[in-house]
């Protein structure tokens, strides 16, 4: 019954008491396998949620906005007649309990607890293998297929994400520094600037970023999401202030955007040109003529006529003074762009760099998911199915039976040999392979053997053989089956004797002669020595 507000303030807190000691008791059992480690972190992320939920309701509680909680407490109260007050509310209570007598009180512990203590499924593709490593082939072939993009292999794809710089606002850098340009450049991953500002590279971005965050939560669950994005965010916040965002010093309005005069150098001087044929002779033809509209950041396509024509309209003029047309999109210098297009193309410039930062950030805190998936694309790419088959049966994840029963006691009163799964094989299959006969070898020091099959396959084993040569004996097949070391003495003594199996050089060495006549050692002698061979 929480028919009051204290009622339910008391609930309340007896709710977050009790998970508290949910959550102690969950990290009290150790999570074995990766999956188990999982299911542990979103049980507990659930009570924590469910914990700050109460806590926001309690608090509120205690503020006392509307004033309802100190009005039923002055109501409590009752004024000067006190007892009149509890005996009304007693009177209210034994008429609840009379109304609803077939109720029973719940178990807080089953209706509270009992929820979180079941494992929701947390969804992952193949690829992703419950968490271990990222599947970004979906950024892989918006990046290919892109024409921001570059064609590339998934794995380089991998290294050039995780390297520094692989988005141009990932760090810190001085505008317009050279270690800022090299970075820009150097790194494959990072598009052309005018290439930025197209659609296709926002919504990579935007799908990129959703699949890091996605990912996060369902592999971090108790990590402060959104305290490491406040944290990002002010971060990036300070480094577009400062012009240090990097590959962003500009903040997206052209290089220099304070500095007219250096971008009115980039511009040709054509004063001394009469003709667009004598300014062509001296830029050295259409490569020149080319050149020089790239430096001024306008456009350096079409035929050789209409680019020097393109060229020779800057004749006299300033870039300000151009055409937007003329210039290529996103290479505007900043003193061609009046006061509104600079501020808009600063915004669209800062939402695309913060995007880009949020995403440096998110592969910075999954740097060990990444160059585990790094390694696990190029296993795969090593190995055949068979063995990825069989890697994946002897995954961690595969032997939560096994762990389970790891610390059970095996019931075995009959001393059975334990199976593969560890436990006792059946009784007949016992008998059948008459593992109930026990075998005594003397040479072997008395050890036993049960089973004729591991009798029989003993005598070739390091603990035969090594007795027989303790005892000075060949281990030849001729001593097959003999356990007892007087059998084996009185044996290799006999054999002996006769010379039973051993190679006399002087009798069975042979020699041929020219004529292909064959004798043996001492008769070849004898008939060399004589001179008739």
């Amino acid at each position: 019954m929480a028919s009051t507000l204290l009622e339910q303030t008391r609930e309340a807190h007896e709710a977050i008491e009790r998970l508290e000691r949910f959550i102690v008791s969950d990290f009290k059992t150790e999570a074995v396998t990766h999956k188990e480690r999982l299911a542990q972190n979103h049980r507990v992320n659930r009570a924590l949620d469910e914990m700050a939920s109460r806590a926001k309701r309690l608090r509120a509680t205690y503020e006392d906005a509307d004033g309802a909680r100190k009005e039923e407490i002055a109501a409590l109260g009752g004024g000067a007649n006190v007892f009149a007050a509890f005996y009304d509310r007693l009177r209210e209570s034994r008429e609840y309990h009379r109304a609803y007598s077939g109720f029973h009180a719940a178990d807080p512990e089953q209706t509270l607890v009992a929820p979180f203590r079941e494992n929701v499924a947390i969804a992952f593709s193949g690829e992703e293998a419950n968490g271990r490593y990222l599947d970004l082939h979906f950024a892989h072939r918006a990046f290919v297929n892109g024409a921001f993009g570059r064609k590339c292999e998934y794995i380089s794809y991998l290294v050039d994400l995780g390297a520094d710089g692989a988005f141009a606002s990932s760090g810190g850098g001085k505008g317009g520094g050279d270690d800022a340009d090299d970075t820009k450049t150097n790194n494959a991953m990072t598009p052309d600037r005018a290439k930025k500002f197209t659609r296709a590279y926002g919504e990579y971005l935007d799908e990129l970023l959703a699949y890091l965050e996605d990912f996060h939560a369902r592999t971090r669950p108790l990590t402060f999401a959104e305290t490491a994005k406040k944290k990002a965010s002010d971060e990036f916040e300070k480094l577009w202030s400062d012009g240090d965002a990097r590959g962003w010093e500009d903040k997206g309005v052209g290089a220099n955007a304070g500095d007219d005069d250096g971008n009115e150098a980039a511009l040709a001087d054509l004063a001394a040109f009469a003709t667009t044929e004598e300014m062509e002779a001296a830029l050295g033809g259409v490569d020149g003529v080319t050149a020089a509209l790239k430096a001024a950041g306008l456009k350096a396509g079409g035929t050789a006529t209409e680019r020097a024509a393109r060229l020779w309209s800057t004749r006299g003029r300033t870039l300000a003074d151009l055409d937007a047309k003329l210039f290529n999109k996103g290479l505007r210098p900043a003193s061609a762009i009046d006061g509104a297009e600079r501020a808009k193309r600063e915004a669209r410039a800062k939402d695309i760099a913060r995007r880009e930062h949020f995403i440096a950030a998110l592969l910075e805190h999954l740097s060990q998911v990444l160059d585990a998936t790094k390694g696990n694309v190029e296993k795969k790419a090593t190995l055949s199915a068979a063995e990825l088959e069989a890697e994946a049966e002897e995954d961690d994840d595969f032997l939560e039976e096994e762990a389970s029963d790891e610390d059970e006691e095996v019931y075995n009163p009959l001393k059975l040999p334990l199976g593969w799964d560890g436990k006792p094989i059946p009784y007949w299959l016992y008998k059948l392979h008459g593992l109930n006969l026990e075998f005594t070898c003397e040479i072997c020091g008395n050890y036993s053997y049960w089973g004729r099959r591991a009798f029989e396959q003993h005598f070739k084993q390091f603990r035969h053989v090594h007795g027989m040569r303790c005892l000075g004996i060949p281990n030849t097949k001729a001593f097959a089956e003999v356990t007892s070391i007087a059998d084996a003495l009185s044996l290799h003594k006999a054999l002996d004797s006769r010379k039973d199996g051993k190679w006399d050089r002087k009798t069975d060495e042979e020699y041929e002669d020219a004529d292909g006549n064959v004798y043996n050692k001492k008769t070849y002698e004898d008939l060399r020595k004589q001179g008739l061979i």
